[in-house]
């Protein structure tokens, strides 16, 4: 289907401050035409700062969108001139004052490809040095929290954690572990 023109048409119907929603007029290629939602949105970073004693530092806070409060990595925005690493070190410190001085990427994915156009980059902290430099956006209010890995893990696999970005960083850290020691 390379080649084919799917798109017909695209509108604008919101232009927030984060994001963006645009109706799409489709084409498809058995000849149907259709409607699409997409929210437009910049791209992420998100990171598992593990410390030297297995130890995860995670931060909790209320998403309005879910109506719940719900343990997560620290994660943002990727700025204007900013690379996907610049942004994972910056957000954790700023979310948990500690500053992993390695990151070993774990993934890149679209986070919610049927309506959004949004990707995240996932990173593993490692090395981590307390700066006690937090600094959330005026918007957030932070809670850190400092959970041995197992015991998130299990959170995780009990279906305690329901941030997919958090979930995906603990199972692949997981077998990044288990691919270490096997």
């Amino acid at each position: 289907m390379r080649g084919f023109k799917h798109i017909e048409s695209r509108d604008q119907i919101f232009n927030g401050k984060y994001l963006k929603l645009e109706k799409l007029k489709i084409n498809l290629p058995d000849g149907r035409r259709g409607e699409r939602e997409v929210v437009r949105v910049e791209d992420a970073a998100a990171v598992i700062p593990v410390d030297k004693n297995g130890k995860v530092q995670l931060v909790r806070q209320y998403r309005h969108a879910i109506e719940k409060d719900i343990l997560e990595v620290p994660a943002g925005l990727i700025n204007k001139g900013e690379t996907p690493e610049q942004t994972a070190v910056r957000e954790c410190e700023e979310e948990t004052g500690f500053r992993p001085q390695r990151l070993k990427r774990l993934l890149y994915y679209a986070h919610a490809e049927g309506y959004s156009s949004g990707f995240t980059t996932l990173f593993l902290g490692l090395d981590l040095i307390y700066t006690g430099k937090i600094n959330p956006d005026s918007t957030e209010l932070l809670e850190r929290v400092s959970l041995p890995f197992e015991q998130l893990l299990k959170k995780v696999k009990q279906g305690e954690i329901l941030d997919s970005k958090t979930i995906l960083c603990v199972l692949l850290y997981e077998r990044m572990r288990y691919d270490i020691e096997t």
